[in-house]
């Protein structure tokens, strides 16, 4: 009847999960192709650097990678954003959302980054590679965007002191 005691999502995220890291940034590079005006942020040094690495080989721009450390409403106002990995807090992830006044979320992720094998991500590549789906097919599923806000909110219930981090592993 009443809302009262709902959770509140209050920034819409959607998830594109690709089985693969490497399927992932072949989308992403494939994004920046056709869109030079995207920018691509990333949580992790690591992951920047692997992107970064990825667009120099295919002649892209790779100045539209950023650190999320690096952002404010200031310089991506009026663009498309797009973030390259899911911060394992999710009241990190959300906070920075809110700073930069998203209006919606979109995210990309594969199976085989560390937050999703901590959670069983292998299990669910399997499973995708039994209904015959490609390593460049990407899954767009409310209940594995669902299973992620879960990990990480278990993982923030576990947390003791966070740590500033260059990779996700």
């Amino acid at each position: 009847m009443f809302s009262l005691f709902k959770k509140k999502d209050s920034i819409p995220i959607t998830d594109y999960i690709f089985m693969t890291s490497a399927a992932k940034w072949a989308a992403l590079a494939q994004l920046q192709k056709e869109d030079n005006s995207v920018y691509f942020i990333g949580w992790f040094n690591d992951s920047l650097d692997i992107g970064r690495s990825i667009f120099r080989q295919q002649n892209l721009d790779d100045s539209r990678l950023l650190s999320a450390k690096e952002c404010n409403s200031t310089n991506m106002q009026d663009h498309i954003i797009i973030f390259v990995e899911h911060y394992p807090l999710r009241n990190v992830e959300t906070a920075l959302f809110e700073r930069l006044h998203l209006k919606k979320v979109k995210i990309y992720a594969a199976l085989d980054e560390p937050l999703f094998l901590r959670f069983g991500g292998e299990k669910i590549v399997q499973l995708m590679q039994k209904m015959g789906m490609k390593e460049t097919e990407m899954v767009q599923n409310n209940l594995i965007s669902q299973a992620i806000r879960n990990a990480q909110e278990k993982m923030e219930k576990n947390l003791v002191i966070e740590q500033n981090a260059d990779s996700q592993q």
